[in-house]
């Protein structure tokens, strides 16, 4: 892929973001996807190999247990930070291929190996992943709702109504489905079909007020004017901010010929569009290979490891998988909460106050110890 088109690439998946304002909601990741990868940000610096003393890789390794560990949980020395592109992505992949060598039969690695891959721009690789795992698992709706996301970024809206309506037949509540149903159905113009999706609250979108922006949006394509003014109303209540509900609500007020209402919304809507578009720029993906995001995104698939790891009681591997997230991103929250909660269970209550102390003294400004 030229960098080029990879940049163009990762252009359309921001402005997807946006115009969803759905990447809390992501397609809220998969229960157990998502990874926690956080949002690109501007170019920086590559990271050193090796942190410098009281760097976060030295903070995060455990102090003497106050108890004797059990074997199996004994941890081997932990290879310095890769500084390079290449590096990060070897490793990230040979976590997920590990994953997947350990549970051959659970979707949770192919996700994580899929997200991966979509990270570091190869969605071809993503997209291998999970049409395998469907030749296996037909019935799969992981497995369509991935494959709808990845054909919607392609461009490829039919291919993706197809497998969308696949995972949401199969399961309306599973996070994303909902929303990227009824998004791509409004795009091929299928409005009715999109109200029908998108009108069903359900207990994970029954208050998403982008449910409700693109249930707006789909009603003003289909001529109800007055029902999308009120779906538009719905999600203002809900996010006064949203520039997409307050341009719905500038068409529908228009159409219902309430003139001052319409340059009501549309000075709203005008404000928060300037502000959203300055936020946007700050936060604009510029590369892939953009390493303080990496670094943050590799910290959250290794919490994602250690969870799925947790999840079938190998703790010694999930120690070592939150262990390296802190590695990456000392801050990285999941990691260090399931490190605490691990080592009080285990008895090792010294390691545990540790964390919590470095974690303290990291959030502290600068000078503030000395001023206490």
């Amino acid at each position: 892929m030229t960098s080029a088109a990879r940049e163009a690439r990762v252009g359309a998946r921001h402005r997807l973001d946006v115009r969803l304002q759905i990447l809390a909601v992501l397609i809220a990741p998969l229960t157990f996807s998502g990874c926690g990868e956080a949002t690109r940000g501007a170019p920086g610096p590559s990271m050193p190999v090796a942190g410098p003393p009281g760097s976060a890789r030295q903070a995060a390794s455990p102090s003497p247990p106050e108890s004797p560990r059990p074997p199996s949980s004994e941890i081997a020395p932990r290879p310095p930070l890769p500084a390079a592109f290449e590096s990060l992505r070897e490793e990230a992949l040979a976590l997920a291929a590990a994953l997947r060598q350990r549970y051959p039969d659970a979707p949770e690695p192919i996700d994580l190996a899929g997200t991966m891959h979509d990270r570091f721009g190869n969605l071809t690789a993503a997209t291998s992943l999970w049409e395998a795992w469907l030749a296996d698992h037909p019935g799969s709706a992981e497995a369509h709702l991935r494959l709808g996301k990845y054909a919607r970024e392609k461009g490829e809206e039919t291919s993706a109504v197809e497998h969308l309506e696949q995972a949401f037949n199969a399961r309306p509540d599973l996070p994303g489905a909902q929303i990227l149903l009824g998004e791509s159905l409004t795009n091929i113009g299928r409005a009715d079909d999109a109200i029908a999706v998108l009108v069903r609250e359900l207990p994970a979108t029954a208050g998403n007020p982008n449910r409700l922006t693109l249930l707006g949006h789909a009603r003003l394509q289909h001529g109800d004017f007055a029902g999308a003014k009120a779906d538009f109303e719905r999600a203002v209540a809900i996010d006064p901010a949203s520039p997409h509900a307050l341009y719905g609500l500038t068409i529908a007020s228009g159409r219902l010929g309430e003139t001052e209402a319409a340059e009501r919304h549309r000075a709203a809507f005008a404000a928060r569009k300037a502000q959203s578009l300055f936020r946007d720029r700050a936060n604009a993906p510029a590369r892939l290979d953009d390493m303080p995001a990496l670094l943050q995104a590799m910290a959250g698939w290794y919490a994602i490891a250690g969870r799925i790891d947790r999840a079938r009681g190998d703790m010694a591997s999930a120690e070592r998988d939150w262990l390296r997230a802190l590695d990456f991103a000392p801050g990285q929250r999941e990691a260090r909460t399931a490190l605490v909660d691990l080592y009080r269970r285990q008895g090792r209550d010294g390691e545990a106050r540790g964390l919590l102390e470095r974690a303290g003294a990291t959030a502290q400004p600068p000078g503030a110890a000395g001023r206490n």
